[in-house]
């Protein structure tokens, strides 16, 4: 498969090198329990995934207190608590109080549960299978990120917060892979450094540039943080495919959704933020002048360049050549 380096040269990445693996290792990974294992495994971070979408961005600890039905505040049982079969076996309601529990809850556990999956088939079973080495630090890193993307993706369309308690630390991580081991992530550390730095700079720039020209705030630094963290993990390539395939399919979403009245997110910028005058007013009926978030559309492709990466590096590099 074909990439740019960091100063832009055509180069062979991540091609196949065959590596001595334990056999008993093997089986273990390669065993038809395996993909079971790593679909738990994101189904548990799932769950973590939820308490940290709720309580990071209102202040609150993701440790204590334990959790509660938000309608009688009644503590949740362990057996309450169980990922997935717990919803299903009370059937989404509290067993106390029997209010209604959101199913966006069990949709965040499968999704989570999904990318676990998908990203140890990707990195763990398809190299094994091809004679190569071990991915497991590959696996855990990608699926690190992608429970980030999941994260903020909510988070924005919650409160219209991307947290740097998210953002930030898993931005360093990916810097320090690419450190530590280039492979791991399949990006040189220059070329890391370099599209993190040109990820925030990008929406920095435009931010200041619109305050500049109208007095508004028309762009989050949520959003330069996050650009951040993809460059961190993605490089250069995965930077020009976030921005272009999240401007693009935010804009197929968003206007047939605000033309037609409706909103893609839970709450008002005005309802979480007040009535901050930088942020200029929205026009009702109006495209152009239409709040939308933009963190979840730039999640969606930083997550499609992960699964889909050898397809998009070829088709960009086919764009260059």
């Amino acid at each position: 498969m074909l990439s740019t380096d960091p100063l832009f040269g055509i180069v062979p990445l991540r091609t196949i090198v065959p590596e001595a693996v334990d056999p008993a290792l093997l089986m273990v990974l390669l065993g038809p329990w395996s993909g079971a294992f790593a679909f738990l495994f994101g189904l548990l971070w799932g769950s973590f995934a939820n308490v940290v979408i709720y309580r990071v961005p209102r202040g609150q600890s993701v440790i204590r207190p334990r959790s509660r039905c938000p309608s009688c505040s009644e503590p949740i049982a362990w057996y309450d608590n169980i990922p997935l079969l717990s919803y299903l076996w009370l059937r989404g309601a509290c067993r106390n109080c029997k209010h209604p529990i959101g199913v966006r809850y069990l949709v965040i556990e499968l999704l989570a549960g999904v990318l676990s999956f998908s990203l140890y088939m990707q990195f763990i079973v398809q190299p094994l299978a091809e004679g190569g080495g071990l991915g497991l630090m590959a696996w855990l890193l990608w699926f690190v990120f992608g429970l980030a993307l999941l994260i903020v993706t909510y988070t924005d369309l919650d409160l219209w917060v991307i947290p740097n308690a998210v953002v930030l630390p898993v931005s360093a991580l990916g810097l320090l892979a690419a450190v530590v081991e280039p492979n791991w992530l399949g990006v040189p550390a220059a070329e890391a450094g370099i599209a993190a730095a040109l990820g925030y700079g990008l929406i920095w720039g435009m931010r200041w540039l619109y305050k500049k020209l109208r007095n508004l705030e028309a762009l989050g630094l949520g959003d330069a943080k996050l650009l951040l963290m993809v460059g961190a993990f993605c490089g250069l390539q995965g930077l020009v495919w976030t921005v272009a395939a999240g401007a693009i399919q935010g804009l197929l979403v968003a206007i047939p959704a605000v033309a037609s009245g409706r909103s893609l997110t839970r709450h008002s910028l005005t309802e979480v933020h007040g009535d901050d005058p930088e942020l200029g007013t929205e026009t009702p009926g109006s495209v152009m002048g239409a709040r939308v978030p933009f963190g979840p559309f730039l999640a969606l492709a930083a997550l499609e360049f992960v699964l889909l990466r050898d397809s998009i590096e070829a088709w960009i590099v086919a764009l260059l050549l």
